[in-house]
C-alpha cells in the first residue's frame, strides 16, 4: 500500500493549528512565530493564490524580528491573514478536511488577535 506525505502546506496547517490551540490561551514567543512564519513563507513559495496572505506573513515576520514589535500591526496581520484564509478554504480545490483545518485556523487567529 503505497502513503502520500503530506505537503508542506499540510504539515505547517497542523504544526500552526498545534502550535495556537483555539487561539485564546495560546503563548507563542517571537522566535518561535518568526519560525512558523518563515515555515509558512516557504511552504507558499511560488503559489500564486496566496500573495496577500504572504504579504501578511512577510509584514508580520518583520515586525517581530524588529525586536521592538508593534501589537497594534501583529492584530492587524492575524486579523488580515484570518480573512484571507477564509477566502482560500472557500476554493473549490480545497477538499473537506482541510478546509475544516483552515477554518479553525481562522478561529484560532482572530481568537489570537484578542491578546494584542
Amino acid at each position: 500500500m503505497e502513503t502520500t506525505q503530506p505537503t508542506l502546506e499540510h504539515r505547517m496547517l497542523i504544526d500552526t493549528l498545534g502550535a495556537f490551540g483555539d487561539g485564546n490561551t495560546a503563548v507563542i514567543a517571537p522566535d518561535r512565530g518568526i519560525l512558523l512564519l518563515e515555515g509558512w513563507l516557504n511552504a507558499l513559495q511560488g503559489d500564486m493564490g496566496t500573495a496577500r496572505i504572504k504579504a501578511e506573513l512577510e509584514s508580520l515576520r518583520d515586525n517581530l524580528k524588529s525586536g521592538q514589535p508593534d501589537t497594534n500591526a501583529i492584530r492587524h496581520s492575524l486579523l488580515s491573514m484570518a480573512s484571507h484564509t477564509t477566502s482560500l478554504s472557500g476554493e473549490p480545490v480545497v477538499d473537506s478536511a482541510t478546509r475544516t483545518q483552515l477554518t479553525d485556523l481562522v478561529t484560532a487567529l482572530r481568537n489570537f488577535s484578542s491578546q494584542f
